[in-house]
């Protein structure tokens, strides 16, 4: 297979060549390692080749009935993933690499929809930086413009993904990590709603985190979620029923909306990026011509949720450093975390049992004020990102350490995730659509969310938006050629 016509596939046309028996499953797993490989020296999105573990599966045998069988595809390296692949996490604290003791619930049924794994993908350390850049593994380029970030903290997948590598991968979102990078790569990405797919048997906040994919096609997406979603063993809740199978509802127009759209964040501030409020402005008025109904409208969110936000997700992740400690048998310390992601531990560590259920308290009210502003709209609008450009090496772990405390990092990490976390926050579907393109030729991600169990109307509106704005003829300036 020539690597041009592959790489402009997305992942169900490629299963659909396997099915007509016109590619062998052998055949598309080494042209997809030859197309990473012609890229990744120029991007930086992969860790590990994992061949062996591809052969493997297909030695085992390939469902031809599986949505995706025989599509390559990676994992993000983040750990709790896939038994016998190693995780480096980004963080030297892992040395040669941890392991899972099994696969995960989402993972298990991600193999069954047919995928190959065909290598990891690199991830900020312990995806606690919304741009991929670490002392382990370097910076992963973002492949329109290699001297910018591909976002994070799921940017090699998205980087991947967008330089013609993979159709598709394996990505995690607990504030934006499959949005952001998928917005400043120019590929789609979505959070499901809370409880919509598993988070077992390691997770343990089925809202604020959540894994899934990140595609070039809205309809892989939708196929994902239906070869992926269900109740989660073991745990205390599951999302609602729909009445179609996603793949076959994206092929449907939506019913007309009633859709709000933010000019700036929630809270009063403006977008760092110009060009971003002007972007949500030229969809919103796509949306009507097609039908819908479009208007100005914020909800009643103040922006202290940020740091609410921030001190849970920061107990988690030191937990995960101390396992990854005591797995790997190394010290935490500044020798083995970048300093900025050791002041974030240490900070932790002083965080009182107070502090963490106020914070709790103000994430819940936030939550509630997204359900009381979906009871008036269908869904909300507006750009994934609230800056469009980070260059390389001015916002990282490392990069000001000295001088910055870990609040101040994250202070300043907010003018890109001003929007995206909401939905983790209140466990909303949410979806980065690459509809726009900036004047310096960067994507502009839009995000649309829904209200909780919204995913087919979020996908839906999304695929009618991919339909009348597409951008599957746009190819960065690293792409397999």
């Amino acid at each position: 297979m020539k690597l041009s016509d592959y790489a402009a596939m997305d992942a169900t046309g490629l299963a659909e060549l396997i099915r007509s028996g016109q590619v062998s499953p052998r055949e598309l797993l080494d042209t997809a390692v030859e197309a990473l490989r012609q890229v990744d020296g120029q991007i930086n999105a992969i860790v590990e080749y994992t061949y062996d573990y591809a052969l493997a599966q297909l030695k085992a045998g390939i469902d031809r009935d599986a949505p995706f069988c025989g599509v390559p595809f990676v994992i993000k390296d983040c750990g709790a993933v896939a038994e016998g692949i190693r995780a480096t996490l980004g963080s030297r604290l892992t040395g040669e690499g941890i392991w899972a003791k099994r696969d995960s619930t989402l993972f298990e049924r991600m193999k069954r929809s047919g995928v190959i794994v065909v290598g990891t993908a690199a991830t900020s350390e312990f995806c606690v930086d919304s741009s991929t850049e670490t002392l382990r593994h370097g910076a992963t380029r973002n492949p329109w413009a290699p001297g910018y970030s591909a976002g994070g903290s799921s940017g090699g997948t998205a980087a991947a993904v967008a330089a013609g590598g993979v159709p598709m991968g394996h990505g995690s979102d607990g504030g934006g990590s499959i949005r952001i990078p998928a917005a400043m790569c120019g590929v789609v990405g979505f959070k499901p709603s809370r409880f919509r797919v598993p988070t077992g048997p390691s997770g343990w906040d089925p809202g604020g985190t959540v894994s899934f994919v990140l595609s070039r096609t809205v309809r892989d997406s939708a196929a994902m979620l239906d070869a992926v979603e269900g109740p989660d063993p073991g745990y205390y809740g599951a999302a609602a029923c729909h009445d179609l199978p996603y793949a076959e509802a994206v092929r449907r127009e939506p019913r007309p909306l009633k859709i709000a759209y933010m000019l700036r964040t929630p809270y009063g501030k403006e977008f760092a990026s110009e060009e971003c409020a002007g972007a949500v402005l030229e969809v919103a008025e796509v949306l009507r011509g097609l039908g819908h109904r479009c208007e100005e409208a914020y909800p009643e969110i103040p922006e202290s949720y940020h740091d609410a936000r921030l001190a849970c997700m920061s107990d988690g992740i030191a937990l995960e450093i101390q396992a990854a400690a005591a797995q790997s048998g190394k010290p935490i310390s500044e020798e083995t975390l970048e300093p900025l992601v050791y002041k974030t531990y240490l900070e932790s560590l002083n965080r009182k049992g107070q502090d963490v259920f106020r914070a709790r308290q103000a994430l819940a009210a936030a939550g509630r004020e997204m359900g009381r502003f979906f009871q008036c709209y269908d869904l909300l609008l507006s750009p994934a990102v609230g800056k469009l450009e980070r260059p390389l090496g001015t916002l990282n772990g490392v990069a000001g350490a000295e001088e910055m405390t870990a609040a101040e990092w994250g202070l300043r990490r907010r003018e890109y995730a001003c929007t995206a976390p909401l939905a983790n926050v209140a466990g909303l579907p949410s979806i980065s659509l690459p509809l726009c393109m900036s004047s310096r030729g960067l994507p502009i991600g839009i995000q649309l969310d829904g209200g909780i169990d919204a995913d087919q109307l979020v996908l839906q509106a999304a695929a009618q938006l991919e339909r009348a704005m597409p951008w599957s003829g746009r190819r960065p300036q690293i792409y397999v050629t």
